[in-house]
């Protein structure tokens, strides 16, 4: 029987189909055993809201503080998104309140106006509830999953490797993660992300399970290369006193 062209192609886009199928059911599975070790679906959903404190150091490239601060925060996830952050800075206290659909600011008495800059905060907002919702949200629509097998980190540990791209990957403006799971537990060891300038990695070193989550309470972020190569500590994070309704 002669094998033509046509078949040949025919063939090589089932085999792609199936590879990628598969591929995805594998990221699929493993993050389902993530959520189960995390706390389980089931607890995540039965959450209304939790609160926590963070406190944030921030470092430049050649080792010196750029920045430090604690935060409170609070976020309700049922009937529907709501967040609150304060801090203080130069004596002055900051607070940021999003009720679900307005974003409101205030620096001291005074309440910021500027939609352009509430906007932004309310980037920081999400941002901030965002990484703290792992790995209960990466099964949602609109994630793209890939599985990219075993991948040795800098501490020469081995883990499975999951790619998830919020958006269209075509959108070269897209945020692309890499999570890495631990291959027996299935703890989210760490992640990298790549944003519009820059390559992030990040490892959570500690957990709180006191509100049967499992939070992360201790983390490091240190700016990458393209292929993870350490490049210098941007960050460490103190999460504590975590509560829940």
């Amino acid at each position: 029987m002669k094998f033509s062209l046509s078949n040949f192609f025919i063939y090589s886009s089932i085999l792609f189909v199936c590879c990628s199928s598969c591929n995805e059911n594998r990221a699929v599975t493993i993050i389902k055993k993530s959520i189960a070790t995390h706390g389980g679906a089931d607890t995540w959903n039965s959450l209304e809201s939790f609160s926590l404190e963070k406190e944030t150091w921030l470092f430049f490239e050649d080792g010196t503080l750029e920045t430090h601060s604690i935060q409170n925060i609070e976020f309700r996830k049922q009937p529907f998104f709501e967040a609150y952050m304060s801090w203080v800075k130069d004596s002055i206290t900051h607070k940021i309140i999003f009720d679900g659909a307005r974003t409101r600011y205030w620096m001291g008495e005074n309440e910021i106006q500027n939609e352009g800059f509430l906007a932004n905060k309310k980037k920081d907002v999400d941002a901030a509830y965002y990484v703290l919702t792992k790995p209960f949200d990466l099964l949602q629509q609109g994630k793209n999953l890939k599985y990219l097998g075993i991948t040795k980190l800098a501490d020469g540990s081995e883990v499975e490797t999951i790619q998830v791209i919020d958006g269209d990957p075509k959108d070269p403006s897209v945020d692309i993660w890499w999570y890495f799971f631990d291959r027996e537990s299935f703890r989210i060891i760490g992640y990298r992300v790549k944003t519009n300038d820059h390559f992030s990695m990040v490892y959570n070193q500690d957990w709180d399970n006191s509100t049967g989550i499992l939070f992360p309470q201790k983390r490091e972020s240190y700016r990458v290369d393209s292929l993870g190569n350490h490049l210098y500590l941007r960050a460490k994070y103190d999460f504590r006193e975590y509560s829940k309704e």
